[in-house]
């Protein structure tokens, strides 16, 4: 059974295979086969434990057939060959989910669908998408308990997204859900502490300005 933030990925799994990079125990995949979302799944992970585990569950599943599990770094486990239909990178930082689809979009076979989950700032993911042609084409954000999931879809296409859509995310700026608006509330809260903190004990006033523009852009979307 997924937890929340993983259900929400796999309602975006389309095709029939699918890679999961960072895969851990394999749920996701196990899942996508289970109710039909995949096919055929593809398991990465460069962590020898959760390898481990993956190759387990894999097994312990009876899906050897379905689920193949690879030992590597990023999308360096898959060729175009693989020909796989979408790739979903899941519970990791922004800038190091950038990173991967940096180092590795060219292994892929054309342009798949690709579902990234960030625990942390998204505005590097968005940023490399529009510089690789991709379009996103759905964005929401997931809460658990304390905790915000931003999870972004994208698809082959231009985008030309202005800076407030890159940092905020095009999709979720139209939309305006419950969960975006009370993660920007909480994230202003954050902000304002900083500024506080900084105007006390602190005399770099570029970071103070830099703290305060932040703030006065979160206002300015929660106020829209």
């Amino acid at each position: 059974m997924l937890d929340a933030r993983l259900q929400k990925v796999s309602e975006f799994i389309i095709g029939e295979k699918l890679l999961d990079i960072g895969s851990d125990h394999a749920y996701l995949p196990i899942e996508a086969i289970r109710n039909g979302a995949a096919k055929q799944a593809i398991c990465g992970e460069i962590v020898k434990g959760p390898f481990d585990s993956t190759v387990n569950n894999i097994r312990r599943e009876g899906m050897e057939d379905s689920i193949e599990a690879r030992f590597g770094s990023g999308l360096e486990v898959i060729s175009p060959d693989d020909a796989v239909d979408t790739v979903t990178i899941c519970g990791m930082g922004g800038p190091l989910i950038a990173e991967i689809l940096e180092d590795g979009l060219h292994n892929l076979g054309g342009q798949p669908r690709l579902v990234l989950q960030a625990n942390t700032y998204t505005y590097p993911i968005r940023k490399v998408l529009a510089e690789s042609n991709y379009r996103i084409i759905d964005e929401t954000v997931v809460r658990d308990g304390r905790h915000f999931y931003e999870i972004i879809v994208a698809e082959a296409g231009e985008s030309g997204y202005d800076e407030k859509q890159l940092v905020f995310g095009p999709v979720l700026l139209e939309k305006k859900e419950q969960a975006f608006i009370e993660k920007l509330e909480r994230e202003l809260e954050h902000q304002q502490n900083i500024y506080n903190n900084l105007k006390k004990n602190s005399s770099n006033n570029e970071k103070i300005n830099e703290v305060a523009n932040t703030i006065n852009a979160l206002k300015e979307v929660l106020e829209q």
